[in-house]
């Protein structure tokens, strides 16, 4: 395995068809989500059975929190769905530029769209398990705290703690298989989404193939993932940096009872600038991290067939 190769021709390919990077970016838009917030107004403040608040939030107001709560959920389920089709075309784009030695938006964007439903298995395939893990522990939590007649009142600490402390000598060992059992799964989905780009298997064929490509080559996999690591560490450091380097200002304007006009326009205008910032260099990420585990297992296949 050449890893200067393949990583020097992943940055070539990153930097020579920046059309990815908007595939790039648009694959980040799946680790996020759409939010919703909503107005408190004609709200009685009233205390109701229990002692708990008695909110009367008039039709009006609890309409335009119902909608704008659907709106925030479209816009994550489109994000959401931009991201899967981007994951493939980023796979796409690379395997033309090494094939035939050219890529477009389109070609590659056609190319994911029509794997949309295979890259959304194999995600599917490879999260399944922990949420029925997570599932039957939090299941089982709610097991044994219920079974030993927890008083969630702590009017006995003792009993308490005669509960709590096992759980948690139960819970943090299975939390640590639970995260390995998640870096695994990624990484087979990783390779999984390749197989079904590269090789046009289904959602199933490509998990498998996924699962068989990882345990062959685990070492220059274990490889990548520590080099990843650390330009993730990099980047996050960037990421804090800037981010610590914008929040100055902010502070300063706060701690002004009369700022100008002048400083707040700067201070918006800094904010902006800093979120293209982040996106581009994000996307430019995304696309050499992307470009990279393509050219890995175009060469690992090509070793092991």
């Amino acid at each position: 395995m050449d890893y200067g190769k393949i990583f020097s021709r992943a940055w070539q390919i990153t930097w020579r068809w920046k059309v990815l990077w908007i595939f790039g970016f648009l694959a980040s838009l799946g680790s996020g989500g759409g939010s919703g917030g909503g107005g408190s107004s004609g709200m009685d403040n009233s205390r109701g059975p229990g002692g708990f608040p008695d909110f009367d939030i008039s039709p009006e107001i609890g309409g335009l929190i119902i909608a704008l709560v659907c709106v925030a959920l479209i816009i994550a389920l489109v994000f959401w769905v931009l991201s899967v089709i981007s994951r493939g075309a980023l796979i796409a784009g690379v395997q033309q530029v090494e094939d035939e030695g050219r890529t477009s938006f389109g070609s590659a964007w056609r190319v994911g769209l029509s794997r949309f439903w295979t890259i959304f298995g194999v995600g599917f395939l490879a999260g399944l398990p922990i949420i029925i893990t997570l599932v039957a522990l939090i299941g089982l939590g709610i097991a044994v705290i219920a079974g030993a007649g927890f008083n969630f009142d702590f009017d006995a600490p003792e009993r308490a703690l005669a509960v709590i402390l096992p759980a948690l000598a139960c819970l943090i060992p299975l939390a640590c298989v639970v995260l390995v059992l998640a870096v695994v799964l990624s990484q087979i989905q990783i390779y999984a989404e390749r197989a079904a780009i590269l090789e046009g298997k289904g959602w199933i064929e490509a998990f498998k193939r996924g699962w068989q490509v990882l345990k062959t080559n685990l070492g220059p996999t274990i490889v990548f993932w520590l080099i990843f690591l650390v330009i993730g560490g990099i980047f996050a450091a960037i990421i804090i940096g800037g981010i610590l380097a914008m929040a100055l200002p902010v502070m300063a304007l706060v701690g002004n009872n009369d700022p100008g006009a002048l400083a707040i326009i700067t201070m918006c205008g800094g904010l902006l600038v800093g979120v293209v910032i982040f996106s581009v260099v994000g996307a430019i990420v995304q696309t050499f991290t992307s470009a990279t585990w393509t050219l890995a297992y175009r060469q690992i296949t090509r070793v092991s067939e």
